[in-house]
C-alpha cells in the first residue's frame, strides 16, 4: 500500500508545531514514536534530504512511479508538525498507523490517491478508505489508521452465530465430514438447510455493529440490525464466509468507536495520559512511549487467566499499573543518544529497588580484558528482591479462594520455611558479567552419516574441519564457592568428560560436540568460558591487562547495569569467509561508519530507573542526522 511508503519516507525524513497531529493519537495506543520535524530539519534540511540518491526511489513510490520533478516537499505534508507513529492494543482489537500535519491537501492526494471518500455526518471531518486502511482528516492534521479485530473476538462472534444456526461446533462438523486423507482440494461441504426449518435467527446485539452515524458504510453481505437483511446475509454463508463478514463488521464498529472518541468526545492519548503529554513537551529530536501495563493486560493470552481468576487478575493488574517507559532521542554532533526511564507503581517499585540494590563486585573486572570488543555487567540482589516480592505477592495470593492457588501458596510458604534461602542466594551473590572477545577459527570434529540406497549399507565417518567460533566468557559472583565445587566433583564422578585441571575445570566436547568448555571457580566468581587462554594462563584474572580506566569506572558507577560494545572492532574482525560477495560489499560500506555503543543505568528508586544508550562515532560529519543518512545512502547505492 502506498501509505506504507509514505510512512517510510516520513520516518526517513524525520531521522535525519499546528499542534493537532498529536491530538489524533488514539487513547488505545500503547507504543508511540514521535519525531520532532522542526528540530530534525535544523540538522538536515529538506533541500539536503531530497538530494540523497535513495530519496529518488522513495519519491517515485510516493508519486506513482513518476516524480515529474516532484520531491518530498511536494507531498502536501506539513513538516512543521510532528510525525507520530503508533501501535495500539485493546482486548478486542489492534490498531496501527501514524498522524501528521497537512500543508496542501491537493498535493497530499497525489500520495494517497488510492483512498476513496466516505460520507460522514461530522462537520469539518473528512474520511477516506482504501481496503483496510483509513485516512481521517480534521483541519490541518490527519491520521492514517488500520484496525484489526482480534482473532479470538472474531471467532467468538462467528461461533455464537454458527451455533445459533443449529450446526453445532464447526470443527466437530469438519471432523465428521473429513475422511482422514489429505487432499489439497478438499473443502468442507455443509447442507445449508439442515436444522433451519423451525429456526428464528437471533443475532446478539453485542455481536453485530450498531448503525454507524459517523462513517456510513454498508459493505455487501455484512450483518446489520435489520432482521430480514441479517437473515438473508447470514443464512447463505459458509463458516469461513461468515467469519470474514464478522471480521469486516467488527472493523467498522471499532473504527466507528475510535473516530467517536477522537472527534466527538475529544479523547486521545495526550489527554488520557499525563506522562505522555508531558513527554511531548520535550524539545528532543524524538520521543518514545511504551505503556507496559496495558500491553501486558490487554494481551489475549491472559484472557483464560482472567476468566479463571478474575480477582487475582485485577490484583496483578493493579500491581503492574504505572509501568510506563518514556524516552528522548537526540542526534548530536558525534553521537546518537537515547535517554529513557522506566516508571512503575509503588509496590512493583519496592521489589525493583530491592532487586537492584546489590553492590558492584570489582573482582569481575579482573576477568574482562582491556581490549575486549564488548562486555556487560549486571548487579542484582536476589535475596532482598525475593524477600520483598514474597512480602507483597504472597498476601495477595492468600486472598484467593481457588484451591489451586491456595495449594501453590502453601507450597511456597513451606519452601520458604524449610529451604536455606541464605545458602541459596549466597551461591549467587549478585554481580554478573559477560564479555565477547571476537571470533577465532577452531578445529572441530563432527560425525557425518551416510547411506547407500543400492546396497542398503549405512555408516558414519568423522569429519575434521574448521569453524568460526565467538570467544565468550560468562560469570557471576558467589559467597559459597563450595557449593559449585560439590556439583563439579559430582559430575566428575559421573562422567570422564569433567576434568579437574587444578586452577580450572574442563568439560570435553561441550561446544559443538568437539570443543571444551572451561569453568573457573576462584576469587569469589564462577566463570564459564570457551577461551582456553583465559583458563590456562589467566585463571586468577588478566592482571595488568584487565579492564581499567574510564570504561572500568563507568561500569562501577553504572549501578545495576552497564554495557559496552565496539561495533567497529567487531565488524573489522568478522571473517570475510562468513559472508557472500554481496554481503561483504555491504559490510565494507559500513566499516568506515561504525562506532561504540554504551549503556548506563541510574540507581533504582521506588518509582523509576533511568537509562542512557549512546552510540558514539567518529568522522567528518556535521551531526548524527547526516551520519545516519550517509550510511543509508551508501547501502542503497550499493544495492542498486
Amino acid at each position: 500500500m502506498k501509505y506504507i511508503f509514505a510512512l517510510v519516507s516520513l520516518s526517513i525524513s524525520s531521522l535525519i508545531m499546528s499542534q493537532s497531529s498529536e491530538d489524533l493519537i488514539p487513547r488505545d495506543a500503547v507504543t508511540v514514536f514521535t519525531f520532532n520535524n522542526v528540530s530534525l530539519f535544523k540538522k538536515v534540511s529538506m533541500d539536503e534530504l531530497v538530494k540523497y540518491a535513495f530519496m529518488s526511489e522513495v519519491q517515485s513510490e510516493l508519486f506513482d512511479g513518476s516524480t515529474h520533478g516532484k520531491t518530498l516537499k511536494d507531498s502536501g505534508i506539513d513538516f512543521e508538525q510532528k510525525l507520530n507513529v503508533f501501535y495500539g492494543l485493546h482486548p478486542d482489537f489492534e490498531i496501527a498507523g501514524f498522524t501528521f500535519g497537512i500543508k496542501n491537501k491537493d498535493e497530499l492526494f497525489q500520495v494517497f490517491d488510492d483512498f476513496d471518500k466516505v460520507e460522514t455526518n461530522l462537520e469539518g471531518v473528512e474520511v477516506y478508505s482504501s481496503y483496510f486502511n483509513h485516512l481521517i482528516i480534521r483541519g490541518n492534521a490527519a491520521i492514517v489508521l488500520r484496525v484489526d479485530p482480534s482473532d479470538e473476538k472474531v471467532s467468538t462472534v462467528t461461533d455464537s452465530i454458527w451455533l445459533a444456526r443449529g450446526y453445532g461446533y464447526f470443527y466437530d462438523s469438519f471432523e465428521d465430514d473429513y475422511d482422514g486423507e489429505y487432499d489439497e482440494d478438499y473443502e468442507l461441504e455443509i447442507n445449508e438447510t439442515d436444522g433451519l426449518d423451525d429456526f428464528d435467527i437471533a443475532v446478539p446485539p453485542d455481536y453485530s455493529p450498531q448503525q454507524n452515524d459517523i462513517i456510513e458504510i454498508e459493505p455487501e453481505n455484512i450483518p446489520t440490525n435489520d432482521s430480514t437483511a441479517t437473515e438473508d446475509a447470514i443464512l447463505n454463508k459458509t463458516y469461513w464466509e461468515l467469519n470474514d463478514s464478522i471480521n469486516s463488521a467488527l472493523q467498522l464498529e471499532y473504527l466507528d468507536r475510535i473516530v467517536r472518541e477522537l472527534i466527538v468526545e475529544d479523547k486521545n492519548l495526550k489527554k488520557m495520559d499525563a506522562k505522555f503529554a508531558n513527554q511531548l513537551t520535550h524539545q528532543s529530536d524524538g520521543i518514545f512511549y511504551l505503556d507496559n501495563s496495558r500491553t501486558v493486560v490487554n494481551r489475549n493470552n491472559l484472557m483464560q487467566f482472567e476468566a479463571l481468576f478474575p480477582e487475582l487478575f485485577n490484583d496483578m493488574k493493579d500491581l503492574y499499573t504505572g509501568n510506563v517507559m518514556l524516552g528522548d532521542l537526540n542526534l548530536n554532533q558525534h553521537s546518537i543518544d537515547l535517554e529513557f526511564e522506566a516508571n512503575y507503581g509503588d509496590q512493583l517499585g519496592q521489589i525493583y529497588s530491592k532487586l537492584n540494590s546489590a553492590k558492584f563486585d570489582k573482582n569481575v573486572l579482573k576477568y574482562i580484558h582491556q581490549n575486549s570488543t564488548g562486555f556487560f555487567t549486571y548487579n542484582i540482589n536476589m535475596k532482598e528482591g525475593y524477600n520483598q516480592a514474597y512480602d507483597i505477592i504472597i498476601p495477595i495470593l492468600r486472598e484467593e479462594k481457588d484451591p489451586r492457588i491456595s495449594s501453590n501458596v502453601l507450597m511456597a510458604e513451606l519452601i520458604n520455611e524449610f529451604v536455606d534461602t541464605d545458602a541459596l542466594f549466597d551461591t549467587y551473590k549478585g554481580s554478573m558479567f559477560g564479555s565477547f572477545n571476537g571470533i577465532k577459527k577452531v578445529k572441530t570434529t563432527r560425525i557425518e552419516f551416510y547411506y547407500d540406497e543400492e546396497t542398503f549399507e549405512y555408516g558414519e565417518k568423522e569429519i575434521i574441519g574448521e569453524e568460526d567460533m565467538p570467544v565468550f566468557t560468562l560469570g557471576f559472583s558467589t559467597n559459597r564457592s563450595d557449593i559449585p565445587d560439590k556439583v563439579l566433583k559430582h559430575f566428575a564422578r559421573m562422567t570422564s568428560r569433567f576434568k579437574n585441571m587444578g586452577t580450572y575445570w574442563m568439560v570435553e566436547d561441550a561446544v559443538l560436540n568437539s570443543l571444551p568448555l572451561y569453568i573457573i571457580n576462584r576469587n569469589g566468581l564462577m566463570i564459564f568460558t570457551n577461551d582456553e587462554d583465559l583458563a590456562v594462563n589467566h585463571a586468577n584474572g588478566y592482571g595488568k591487562e584487565s579492564l581499567s580506566g574510564k570504561r572500568a569506572k563507568n561500569a562501577k558507577n553504572s549501578k545495576f547495569m552497564y554495557g559496552h560494545f565496539d561495533w567497529g572492532v567487531a565488524l573489522s574482525n568478522l571473517p570475510r569467509e562468513m559472508f557472500n560477495t554481496k554481503q561483504n560489499e555491504i559490510l565494507d560500506t559500513m566499516r568506515g561508519k561504525t562506532g561504540v555503543f554504551e549503556l548506563t543505568s541510574s540507581k533504582t528508586t521506588q518509582n523509576k530507573t533511568n537509562f542512557k544508550l549512546s552510540y558514539a562515532f567518529e568522522g567528518a560529519y556535521e551531526n548524527a542526522g547526516k551520519y545516519v543518512l550517509d550510511l543509508v545512502n551508501s547501502m542503497y547505492v550499493l544495492s542498486k
